[in-house]
């Protein structure tokens, strides 16, 4: 990925990982008020956010630094944004729906769907380079 399509790139990477940022601390502080079972899935979804906020911290410096993301980064976004909102479906179905809106589950889902249209965004790109 280069040129204009980088910048947005970015920005969106920017919002999750903002998003993944500031609700790893919900995470840690909600743990202790469930059940063993709930607790193993918070874990869960608190090693995907710290991941995720990682990725795109790097795929951040990416943009800045040499202003394009390989076909790879984006693929492996996809896949992180896939495990966490797994995450975030299985604490659905799990935890009351106040104590899901306290840990961003929709606003994690939507920063990570608009992530994957990247990727599928490039590809579509990338096709019709090649005709």
């Amino acid at each position: 990925m280069k040129g204009q399509k980088v910048y947005e790139c970015k920005a969106k990477c920017e919002e999750l990982s903002k998003c993944c940022h500031n609700t790893k601390n919900r995470v840690i502080e909600k743990m202790c008020e469930v059940e063993k079972e709930e607790c193993k899935k918070m874990g869960k979804f608190l090693k995907c956010l710290m991941v995720c906020e990682c990725l795109c911290c790097y795929i951040c410096t990416c943009c800045c630094e040499h202003e394009e993301v390989s076909n790879a980064c984006l693929s492996e976004l996809c896949g992180k944004c896939d495990k966490l909102m797994g995450c975030c479906k299985g604490l659905l179905a799990c935890l009351p729906k106040d104590m899901c809106e306290y840990l961003n589950c929709d606003k994690i889902h939507k920063c990570c769907h608009e992530c994957k249209g990247m990727k599928s965004g490039s590809k579509g790109s990338k096709k019709s380079k090649k005709k």
